[in-house]
């Protein structure tokens, strides 16, 4: 990200927002996008037909992704950790093999 805040407009769901961030305008639309792809399939696949109710399922969906990529991330970094401390202990059964 830099370090200014630019304005960028968007459309989400057929509504235009003017959005001010510190992220690239790329990334911003990006987003915006990925919010209105989420808000269209809701509004595809339900009887919704309540701009609010589609917006706030897309807010749960979208945190429910975010959930369990935050979730596997510390996985991820628990195994690591886990990894790191065997390298450790492999390399000072190895220095202390070569001392010998």
């Amino acid at each position: 990200m830099s370090s200014t805040i630019e304005s960028v407009r968007v459309v989400i769901f057929g509504s235009e927002y003017s959005i001010k961030s510190d992220a690239d305008t790329t990334t911003t639309k990006e987003i915006a996008g990925y919010v209105n792809s989420k808000m269209t399939d809701i509004h595809q696949s339900s009887s919704f037909r309540d701009n609010m109710k589609i917006a706030v399922l897309s807010a749960l969906n979208i945190t429910g992704e975010l959930f369990e990529t935050r979730q596997k991330c510390n996985q991820q970094e628990q195994t690591i950790s886990e990894l790191n401390k065997r390298i450790e202990h492999l390399t000072k059964q190895i220095n202390d093999a070569l001392k010998r």
